[in-house]
Parts: C-alpha cells; structure tokens; sequence
C-alpha cells in the first residue's frame, strides 16, 4: 500500500492504464489524494511527479487542468471575506453558492468558519461586527453540514424574528429604503425609536 504522496499519485496513474496522462488522470488522482491525504496536489506537481515516472504528459491538458485548479485556489478576495455588513456576507454567499462543490472549497469554507470563531473571540470587537460574524458563521454551519438544503435554510433563516430584529428584512426591499439610502434595518431602528 502507498505511503507517500508520490507513491499513490503512481499507484493511481498506473491502475488507469491510460497511454497519455490527461485531465481525467489528474482528477481521479487528485481526489485519491484528498481521500488519503486531506488534501490535493497541484494538477502540474501531479504531472511532474508522473512524468518522473516515465509517463507521457498530455501537456495542453495538464497546462489547462492546472490554470483552472489554480484559479480555483484563490476562491475569495480579502473582499469576499471582510463580514462588515450582512450585505456582506450575503455577497460572500452568492459567490459560494456559485462555486462548483469541491474538497478545496470545503477546505476554504471550513477555514474561514474557524476565522470567523477567532473573530468572535475578539473583546472589542464592535457588536454590529460580532453580529454579523455569529450570523456568517451559522450560516457556513449549515453550508457545511448540509449545502443541498441551504438555500431553503437560508431564506427560513431570513425570515424569523430573530434576523429582521438584528438586520431587518432581507433583502431590502425597495420600499424601505429611504432617498437617502438608509437600508431597510436602520429604517426598522428608525420606527422603533418613534
């Protein structure tokens, strides 16, 4: 059985059997890694450890496979993360629920969970802030656990009494946006100190 990184990466190329190593090859080795491992390689560190191995390289497809993974690999901006406003982390959510559901990106969501838990230790940090990271972090819980239901979770979740007290209805609607762009929470705190 393969110990190493390097070994599965050969063991896997070598039970495909295939002449010419292509995109295909890299991914079934690429999830073998994160099944053993945790974790994946870069589809060009795969190719160079194959081709080491004397495998013929398919090198517009590796070139390609690579380019993509790597794109993959900075799937946030420090924009995407900044969880300032429920604005915020709602467009972080649009973008999530845009990615295509991979290891990688679990391994991101996971990571940015724990950060937001970081977050949340900190003692001074703004209670509007703390707010808005407790509700991100809820809401990349259940992303976790269960991302087939989320978006029915998500809009439930909208519409408790709970959310509308902290951040108002949401999205705004038009209608409780004021001339002077005050989102639909500060007009909720507005009527309440009438």
């Amino acid at each position: 059985m393969a110990t190493t990184k390097d070994q599965v990466i050969v063991e896997v190329w070598e039970k495909a059997a295939n002449d010419i190593v292509g995109a295909s090859d890299l991914t079934l080795i690429q999830d073998a890694l994160v099944q053993r491992f945790g974790s994946e390689s870069s589809p060009a560190s795969i190719a160079r450890v194959l081709a080491d191995h004397g495998a013929r390289l398919g090198h517009p497809e590796i070139l390609q496979a690579d380019s993509r993974w790597r794109e993959q690999q900075h799937l946030f901006t420090p924009e995407d993360l900044a969880f300032d406003t429920i604005d915020a982390a709602n467009a972080f959510i649009k973008k999530l629920q845009k990615l295509q559901q991979t290891q990688s990106l679990r391994q991101s969501v996971q990571q940015i969970k724990q950060e937001l838990d970081l977050l949340l230790k900190v003692p001074n940090l703004p209670e509007n802030r703390r707010a808005v990271a407790r509700e991100a972090r809820q809401w990349l819980t259940v992303w976790l656990q269960n991302p087939q239901i989320f978006n029915e979770w998500l809009d439930l979740r909208r519409s408790t009494v709970e959310f509308q007290e902290l951040f108002g209805t949401f999205p705004p609607p038009e209608a409780n946006t004021s001339d002077h762009g005050l989102t639909s929470a500060h007009e909720t705190e507005k009527r309440r100190q009438r």
